[in-house]
């Protein structure tokens, strides 16, 4: 274990080290090559191979399993999301992260990715990201979250009964997940990589809000979408996605990629299109036989709006009007989404040949 941390931005002081773990987000100035070490998956990054895997948390799961922390005597960090806190937890607690390696693991990449984990990941998920969201409201000072998220970690993982605030958040995402599976929500996969899951005009005309809403990164789960991002991520995780919106006068469309893709994931799909623009998780976006799908999806149009496609992309913005990782969706000239006159059908036989 890590005998102690600091996290950038805190008003204490920070420790003096001899070694120093940068675990998730980016090494400082202070970084010491030779000296200190960076386990991280933000782009870019200095993590040895070795320990390369999908999330900040994992990478630093295979640090801890794969040799003694002998002599490192600093884990730092420098931001607050759950991918951040369960990296630094498990230089912190060795020991006992790795006797729940895949809750965590799991719980990182719901998190991080939008992605699926079983129940355990589940209620660690959530109830972290609700305590960690109430102690930043609050104004706490940020290494002080840590270390009561730490505590809160072990609390969910040993005491799940006692996560009461988690009820209503698993309870949406089972619902989310039982409209797949009783086919309420079509799920079809047009090609290895391509899959279409549609919504149907019963649920749209109930809640148009929940049909079409993005959730933000890292945000925690709630009954504010029909279908979860993580459901789709539980069948497809290593895909793209049409997500069409059955309306009285047409279908919305958004295209969804995988969550993962902006971090440092290469052992995972690498969708094509994505080039880093040189800052921090930023990239470039740009994939011709997507674009030239998009251009004659355009001509064939006849309602009153654009095929928009995202040029540049973060873990936080996208097409104006969006969220990420949606990177092509039918907008009005106000950047909302709009019913679109082609179908399902005409809108899949177009992306067919990208994907």
């Amino acid at each position: 274990m890590i005998p102690n941390f600091f996290i950038i931005g805190s008003k204490t002081e920070r420790p003096s080290s001899n070694k120093t773990i940068f675990a998730d987000g980016s090494a400082d100035k202070t970084y010491r090559d030779g000296v200190d070490l960076e386990l991280s998956h933000w782009i870019p990054n200095r993590t040895p191979e070795r320990y390369r895997a999908d999330t900040s948390t994992e990478i630093c799961m295979k640090f801890v399993a794969g040799q003694s922390t002998d002599g490192w005597d600093l884990a730092i960090n420098n931001h607050l999301d759950a991918d951040g806190v369960l990296a630094v937890f498990v230089l912190v607690h060795a020991e006992f992260a790795l006797r729940h390696r895949e809750t965590i693991v799991r719980a990182a990449e719901m998190g991080d990715f939008w992605g699926y984990g079983e129940r355990p990941a589940q209620i660690l998920f959530q109830g972290l990201t609700l305590y960690m969201n109430q102690l930043r409201e609050a104004k706490e000072d940020i290494r002080t979250i840590y270390e009561r998220c730490f505590e809160k970690v072990i609390q969910l993982i040993e005491q799940p009964e006692q996560a009461v605030e988690t009820k209503d958040g698993l309870a949406a995402l089972q619902a989310s997940l039982a409209r797949v599976e009783a086919g309420e929500i079509k799920r079809v996969q047009v090609s290895e990589r391509l899959v279409h899951y549609a919504l149907p005009h019963a649920l749209v005309a109930a809640d148009l809000e929940k049909a079409l809403r993005v959730p933000g990164f890292n945000e925690p789960l709630s009954d504010t979408v029909w279908l979860q991002p993580a459901v789709r991520c539980k069948f497809d995780p290593d895909a793209v996605h049409l997500v069409s919106a059955a309306a009285a006068d047409g279908h919305y469309y958004d295209l969804w990629y995988p969550g993962y893709m902006w971090a440092d994931t290469e052992q995972r799909w690498r969708a094509p299109g994505f080039g880093f623009a040189g800052s921090t998780n930023g990239y470039y976006y740009g994939h011709p036989a997507l674009e030239a799908a998009v251009a004659r999806l355009q001509e064939q149009e006849q309602a009153a709006g654009t095929w928009t496609l995202a040029k540049e992309l973060s873990p936080f913005s996208t097409i104006p009007g969006r969220n990420y990782p949606v990177v092509l969706s039918f907008l009005n000239t106000a950047s909302q989404p709009h019913p679109s006159s082609l179908t399902p059908q005409q809108v899949l036989a177009e992306l067919l040949a990208a994907f």
